[in-house]
């Protein structure tokens, strides 16, 4: 996952079309690889979901990049960065779920 950051901010920090373009290939495998992980069973449809919609915005902006439109692959960007804080809530786990299971 720490892979999967540092990627994100080198694509979302990016002015130029190739280096965009590599970082966000490089985001693409990495998601790729996190959707083979295994997941706790009672999250694992949320955490699969989660991951789909982080694909389809990247290859939305791999598009957009690939057609010269970098202001339109940051938008795209952008929304992963929300889908990310989204799902991230939902993997923490309380104080009281963890006394009491």
């Amino acid at each position: 996952m720490k892979n999967m950051g540092f990627e994100f901010k080198q694509a979302i920090e990016s002015s130029d079309r190739a280096q965009l373009v590599t970082h966000l290939n490089k985001l693409i495998r990495l998601t790729q690889q996190a959707q083979q992980a295994s997941f706790p069973a009672d999250k694992a449809g949320q955490f699969q979901q989660g991951l789909t919609e982080v694909l389809a915005e990247l290859e939305n902006a791999q598009q957009a990049a690939a057609e010269g439109n970098l202001q339109q692959a940051q938008q795209h960007l952008r929304q992963v960065d929300t889908l990310r804080k989204h799902y991230h809530k939902l993997r923490k786990v309380s104080f009281w779920q963890l006394l009491f299971g």
